[in-house]
């Protein structure tokens, strides 16, 4: 077996495990609340695994410097390596500063066009808030201070509530979305996932019908670096 058929087989193997996890609480109960957490924590699990070190995944809400405050969001992608968070509720939510995040995920159970629209105001309400940025010193004088980065947002799902995720319905529901309530990229664990091309035109691409995950993951990944 070559090393890119061993790296397929074990993100198929991941895959698996992820789907059966997400699976095991919702046939044991219809409590929603015991279901979208451990929904979370399983997507949180599998996020922390695959990202490097630098990247903190967690609950929690984002705040600004002017004081205002974000919807609670499940997932947020986080720069832990030089970002002080500002407190940590009981719970284990966080509380992020704007500069620190890099992403912002809502998870449900199944990807429908109620859910994609609820994802696109959560992350809207992220993106909504003000971000500072300053020079950095280094050896040989001071860099410009950065533009804010852009935040990536998206929606993970076990299942597709659509008959097609690359048809019509499903693709209009995405498409729809712009600007601050752009959903970037999505996973239906047992379907398909997507990922938007930044050019608010083109139509999302698709992973393959049995590599959901791995798609997913590479994706995300690859945006993450073009950002930081």
């Amino acid at each position: 077996m070559t090393e890119d058929a061993k790296l397929r087989a074990a993100f198929l193997q991941k895959q698996r495990h992820l789907l059966a996890a997400l699976e095991i609480i919702p046939e044991l109960t219809e409590h929603g609340t015991t279901i979208g957490d451990d929904s979370e924590a399983n997507w949180a699990r599998m996020l922390r695994e695959f990202l490097p070190a630098r990247y903190g995944v967690a609950k929690g809400q984002v705040m600004d410097s002017l004081g205002a405050i974000s919807d609670q969001i499940d997932l947020l992608v986080y720069d832990s390596q030089y970002t002080p968070l500002l407190a940590q509720a009981s719970s284990g939510d966080l509380f992020v500063p704007a500069e620190a995040v890099y992403a912002v995920f809502e998870v449900k159970q199944e990807m429908t066009k109620s859910f994609m629209d609820y994802a696109g105001s959560k992350i809207a309400s992220v993106r909504a808030l003000h971000r500072t940025s300053v020079p950095i010193p280094h050896a040989g004088g001071t860099y410009d201070a950065k533009t804010p980065i852009p935040i990536l947002g998206g929606l993970l799902t076990t299942r597709n509530g659509w008959a097609d995720l690359e048809g019509r319905a499903a693709v209009e529901a995405i498409m729809r979305l712009s600007g601050s309530l752009r959903v970037d990229i999505g996973c239906a664990l047992r379907s398909l996932s997507f990922d938007r091309p930044d050019d608010d035109l083109a139509q999302p691409e698709y992973s393959d019908p049995g590599t959901t995950l791995l798609f997913f993951l590479f994706r995300l990944f690859n945006r993450l670096q073009k950002v930081g």
